[in-house]
């Protein structure tokens, strides 16, 4: 479970909800206005299926669930694990990764060390490895754009939501003030449904899926550069050289110290 989300989310909404308290007085009904909801987030979702095929509006949906459930991978233990497998390589082998393969709890490792084993070109390894790593990028634009498209078109959907309300409004221009005063909060209430949507909700969604994805690619890049290393039967500290020049300086002197 990513802290960062639940921590963001609590502190994001906890201020909106106690100012909101605050400002009214204890009366938060009256930002609550079902019909306003309806026409931003209804408005907005519908614009955003618009702009892309169903298939990849069902995908971006699955995809939600990892700004929440993520797992981060520990890349200082993936580093050590390759550095094994290439101990294991320089020691007995190549063909005694066949078990250490099966043990591998990443499925992108255990492909690339089965290409090893098979004794594949390093140059066909790569291609079948980088590729997919390719698809798995361009699955993920799908997420982010769905969230994306639904932040920008939050905004707009809540000054539609506004302009319907206003409409409605001039119409009983001749009632009392009060009347009118909260034909106007409801028109306003849209507006601020669309700002909620963009800032607080599809927005960050997108911007959090964009960062995990570049994550998962820079620790597929690590497992890459280890598997063709292990391939061209590099020393194990040649290895562990390579692969740690991926980390920053004070993760290295992490490492080292641990070790």
């Amino acid at each position: 479970m990513d802290i960062a989300t639940i921590v963001g989310l609590i502190v994001a909404w906890g201020s909106l909800l106690y100012s909101m308290n605050y400002m009214t007085q204890g009366d938060m009904m009256a930002y609550m206005k079902v019909g306003e909801v309806i026409l931003v987030g209804g408005t907005a979702l519908g614009a955003t299926m618009m702009s892309m095929p169903l298939h990849s509006v069902i995908g971006a949906l699955g995809s939600a669930k990892k700004v929440v459930l993520n797992k981060h991978a520990h890349v200082q233990h993936i580093i050590k694990e390759l550095v094994n497998y290439a101990e294991i390589a320089r020691r007995d082998g190549v063909l005694a990764l066949e078990q250490a393969s099966r043990e591998a709890h990443d499925p992108f490792l255990r492909r690339g060390l089965q290409l090893t084993i098979d004794g594949t070109d390093p140059e066909v390894i790569e291609r079948i490895m980088r590729i997919e790593v390719e698809s798995m990028a361009e699955r993920h634009k799908h997420g982010k754009h769905f969230f994306g498209m639904l932040a920008k078109f939050g905004p707009g959907c809540g000054l539609i939501a506004c302009l319907v309300a206003q409409v409605a409004m001039f119409q009983n221009l001749s009632g009392d003030a009060g009347t009118i005063g909260k034909a106007l909060a409801v028109a306003l209430t849209g507006t601020l449904y669309g700002a909620l949507l963009q800032n607080m909700m599809a927005g960050p969604v997108a911007e959090k899926l964009g960062l995990l994805s570049k994550e998962e690619m820079f620790v597929k890049e690590i497992i890459l550069q280890g598997v063709l290393s292990i391939q061209a039967g590099n020393n194990p500290r040649v290895v562990e050289m390579q692969l740690m020049s991926f980390l920053s300086l004070k993760e290295q002197a992490g490492m080292a110290k641990a070790a």
